[in-house]
Order: structure tokens, then C-alpha cells, then sequence
């Protein structure tokens, strides 16, 4: 059993929630270490697919090692002024390892949220738009890939799902080069529609199909 702080005030709770996750408090840790390794991994994997960059510039040549990703959590408050709590995570020589979109740690009045909120909000999708264009989104690999759209000034399309997909004509389907047939670019651009599962998919599309999909990947676009 975990102790509770007492009073049990809603800062205090929110702050005790953030030391235990944080690892600062080490109750929750010593009584189950793999929590550790949970919250890392979802964390790293969230950071993956954000598009955020995660190591600082270095010399040419300087190779990272895997104890250079282990995340080091501490529990901050945001300033002076305001003393709400907020995750500090950094790796790869101190970098801040910050992907979580803005209105993902804000209430809908504006208002900041604690410490666990900000924790929860790492398992949930946020609303706000990415600041980078992602390379695994359909809808930027169509309009920049797609044989219609490198001939000239094509009007773009919206690629979200599946049946925008199937609706695609064969001149707008990315075939990179002739390197995949038009069958074989709607199954790869149909991976790309399914968040986190896409990863594995598009490796199986290349380990466990046609040998000649291996030779494909020479070509640099794809």
C-alpha cells in the first residue's frame, strides 16, 4: 500500500502522483520495477512517431551508444511564479526530450494541468497538429510521390483513410520510379492509414512478399 500525503489537497495529490511516476519517490518502483520500463517505452515510442528530434548536433562520425537513450525523469515546476509541476525528461547528453503537443498538457479553458495529467496525456491522441510535415503520412507521400503530381502543377488530394485510396487513379498512386505496381503501392499506402500497426505491416510488406519488393528499396524516394 502506498502511503497518501496528508492533507490529501489536490496539489499535494497531484505532486505525490508526479514523484511516484517520476521515480523521485521510489515506493511504486521498488514494489514494481517494470513500471519503470513501461513508462520509458511508451514514452520513446510516442517521441518516434512525433517527428521531434531527439539528440542534439554532433561531430561527424560520433556514434550514440544505448545508454545514451535512457530517459532520466525529474518533476519541475514551471517557474517561480507558477509552481505547477511538469516532467523533465532528457537523454542523449542532457537533451530535453520534448514532444508532447502544447494543447495536450492545457485544459480547455486554457489553464495548465498537473503533473499526472501531463502523464495520462502520453497514452492519449492529441488534437493539435504536428509542426513537421510527417514522411508517413498518405496524404504527403501521394502528393509528392504520385506520377501526377511530379509531371506538373496537379491539384492536391486528401489521402485519410482506405477508400481514398481505392479512388486514387493509377497516375496518382506513387509507384517510385515504376519500382512497385499499382496493386502493390495501394496495399503499401493502406499501411500508412493505421497508426503505431503501420510499422510492422510495411516490414512484413517487404520481408514476407515478393522478393522483388527488396530490390525496390534501392530506390531512394521510397
Amino acid at each position: 500500500v502506498v502511503a497518501r500525503p496528508y492533507p490529501a489537497t489536490e496539489a499535494a495529490m497531484a505532486t505525490h502522483a508526479a514523484r511516484l511516476i517520476s521515480g523521485q519517490n521510489g515506493a511504486i518502483l521498488e514494489i514494481l520495477p517494470e513500471f519503470a520500463y513501461f513508462r520509458d517505452i511508451v514514452y520513446h515510442f510516442k517521441h518516434a512517431v512525433s517527428g521531434a528530434m531527439s539528440t542534439p548536433d554532433v561531430d561527424d562520425g560520433y556514434v550514440w551508444l544505448p545508454t545514451d537513450a535512457t530517459l532520466k525523469w525529474t518533476v519541475k515546476a514551471k517557474s517561480e511564479t507558477d509552481k505547477t509541476l511538469q516532467y523533465h525528461v532528457t537523454a542523449f547528453r542532457g537533451t530535453l526530450q520534448e514532444f508532447v503537443d502544447p494543447s495536450a498538457a492545457r485544459n480547455a479553458d486554457g489553464s495548465s494541468r498537473n503533473a499526472f495529467s501531463g502523464f495520462l496525456s502520453l497514452f492519449t491522441r492529441s488534437k493539435a497538429a504536428r509542426n513537421k510535415l510527417s514522411c508517413a503520412d498518405p496524404t504527403n507521400i501521394v502528393n509528392s510521390c504520385g506520377t501526377k503530381f511530379l509531371k506538373g502543377k496537379a491539384k492536391p488530394v486528401s489521402v485519410k483513410n482506405e477508400d481514398d485510396i481505392l479512388h486514387l487513379t493509377n497516375e496518382e498512386l506513387p509507384t517510385f520510379g515504376g519500382v512497385l505496381t499499382p496493386a502493390d503501392s495501394e496495399r503499401f499506402l493502406q499501411f500508412f492509414t493505421v497508426p503505431y500497426l503501420r510499422i510492422p505491416l510495411i516490414l512484413d510488406f517487404f520481408a514476407n512478399g515478393d522478393p522483388g519488393r527488396l530490390v525496390a528499396l534501392k530506390t531512394k524516394s521510397l
